[in-house]
């Protein structure tokens, strides 16, 4: 048996009596958080796994979703059909396994404190150590999304034919964009919280490390409803990603 290490993941070339390849190969992406020394606002939550950000009673929780975790989630439909926006499903025939579609982190507000809190995700940037900068995914309509963001509307209708079953498949993913993505509906008010997906473009097969910025988290409001009170958060995690080989069953 010979083992090929991609980035600290294994990649397990089996060779046997008949010598045979795996076919079931997965393209896994695993994120840890590097929490800022000297910062006591910034923790692990030991229950989730979350990054947490933590300022006078609001919580600001952030966690990467790997693609099998959002499959199980979003599971196919009762005939197969893949529905999930956040994967695909289409192994490439030259690498054999299924390439990442997007980028996922679920993200979590709790307001315990103040009279009512406001996270924008369009001001929620991915940035990586080989210098991208990839803007968040917003549900809406065709065209560039608030501050120059990308829509899921506008990559399905890029990527999907218009045939019946394609249009059908498109619906079905995005009504699941619409339920599960962070929209910026209203203000989270005293003793609430949301959660929601917030979604970046895949990353770059060479990335290390990441940091997951909000700019302008507005904690307090002013008489007139303007922000009053904002706080910028940095979430930087390091990156582990590679090839593995699928169990047999």
């Amino acid at each position: 048996m010979t083992h090929i290490a991609i980035k600290g993941l294994a990649l397990t070339i089996l060779i046997g009596c008949a010598g045979l390849i795996p076919k079931d190969l997965e393209y896994k992406i695993d994120m840890e958080p590097l929490l800022p020394k000297g910062r006591g606002d910034y923790y692990v939550d030991i229950e989730d796994s979350s990054f947490v950000f933590s300022k006078e009673g609001v919580l600001v929780k952030i966690r990467h979703i790997p693609d099998k975790e959002l499959d199980r989630r979003f599971p196919p439909l009762f005939d197969g059909r893949h529905v999930n926006p956040y994967t695909g499903n289409l192994k490439d025939s030259e690498t054999g396994y299924v390439p990442p579609r997007f980028t996922v982190f679920e993200i979590t507000v709790v307001n315990l404190t103040y009279a009512k809190v406001e996270f924008d995700p369009a001001k929620a940037v991915l940035n990586t150590d080989t210098g991208e900068e990839h803007k968040y995914y917003d549900p809406g309509r065709q065209g560039a999304g608030p501050l120059g963001g990308n829509t899921f509307a506008k990559y399905y209708k890029t990527e999907l034919g218009i045939s019946g079953n394609e249009k059908e498949i498109a619906l079905e993913r995005m009504g699941i964009v619409y339920k599960t993505v962070y929209h910026r509906e209203r203000p989270i008010f005293k003793g609430d919280q949301r959660s929601g997906m917030l979604v970046f473009d895949p990353l770059r097969k060479e990335n290390e490390k990441v940091s997951l910025t909000i700019s302008d988290f507005v904690l307090a409001f002013d008489a007139s409803g303007n922000p009053e009170k904002t706080v910028n958060i940095e979430y930087v995690l390091r990156v582990d990603q590679g090839i593995v080989e699928l169990a047999q069953r």
